[in-house]
């Protein structure tokens, strides 16, 4: 019987088939090779045992938090599911197993004093090389995206200059989490540090590399890790975000609008926001009597 890995591109190839999306696919991909590496690369596919998939959970379990336990076992199940359609086993060995209970933290905005120290730590020095200040304004440009439009990391990846329109004031995410696509409008700040790139070609990436194609969603990230944390700031792309949301509401956002510029499926999931900066709960506070 085939081995995992050897299964691994006709899985792909129904994956594409039944309409997933290229990131999650690789995702899959990724998530089944670790899992391999685990269990031996020559398993069989019918030799997928739930006693296997178990400790390959308890391995990541002590390395990973529960979010990234949780999608390594869809993929297995996934996986598993398309071998007993395919006929090259009879069960379905993640029957009995446990997915891990996820822990849904409060969004973590930024404060109003770290806001300002971000933005004056972005400010481009006056003494840099030409490399360095082009680096300085990508930097700057997919710090701003996620600020003041709202993006993610993935989305601000993707981002060419044909999906920005600066006269209409308005940007295009294509293809975001869920295939959904969405525009935002341009804040002004954000316009600015836009326009200061001279005749951008539309194929370019907006925050790409020195070639002007697209950064990876890993190499973006760098930004956080080994950039911002020169000048002693301990941000996260999500955090961006988040603040982009809070602010949002705290300056008097109606809820729906802020589901479609975050491009939630759901407004349960934007409601989350409301757990913090929300002007009615600083009202609700103030109602109480100072003494009784």
């Amino acid at each position: 019987m085939p081995a995992i890995c050897e299964l691994l591109p006709a899985y792909r190839s129904a994956l594409v088939a039944r309409g997933y999306r290229a990131r999650g696919i690789q995702k899959y991909l990724e998530q089944l090779k670790a899992f391999a590496r685990f269990a031996g690369e020559a398993l069989p596919a019918e030799s997928i045992s739930a006693q296997i998939i178990t400790r390959y959970q308890e391995h990541l379990a002590a390395r990973c938090g529960s979010g990234t336990v949780g999608n390594a076992l869809t993929a297995i199940r996934s996986f598993c599911r398309w071998c007993a359609a395919q006929g090259l086993r009879s069960d379905d060995p993640t029957l009995t197993i446990v997915w891990p209970r996820l822990r849904k933290p409060a969004p973590r905005a930024l404060s109003q004093a770290e806001l300002r120290r971000l933005l004056k730590a972005i400010e481009e020095p006056e003494e840099l090389t030409e490399f360095q200040r082009w680096i300085w304004g990508r930097n700057r440009r997919a710090v701003l995206l996620m600020l003041f439009a709202g993006l993610r990391i993935s989305e601000v990846a993707a981002l060419r200059w044909r999906e920005v329109d600066l006269e209409a004031g308005v940007l295009l995410v294509i293809d975001g989490k869920g295939g959904k696509d969405r525009s935002v409008p341009i804040h002004p700040t954000l316009r600015s540090e836009l326009e200061r790139v001279e005749t951008p070609r539309p194929t370019w990436a907006v925050a790409g590399r020195q070639d002007n194609t697209p950064m990876n969603q890993k190499s973006l990230a760098h930004l956080f890790e080994r950039w911002l944390p020169d000048y002693d700031l301990q941000i996260s792309a999500h955090r961006l975000r988040h603040s982009f949301a809070t602010e949002l509401l705290r300056n008097g956002a109606d809820l729906r609008a802020i589901q479609e510029l975050l491009g939630h499926s759901s407004l349960e999931t934007t409601q989350r926001y409301l757990m913090l900066g929300s002007r009615q709960l600083r009202e609700a506070i103030d109602r109480l009597p100072d003494a009784w």
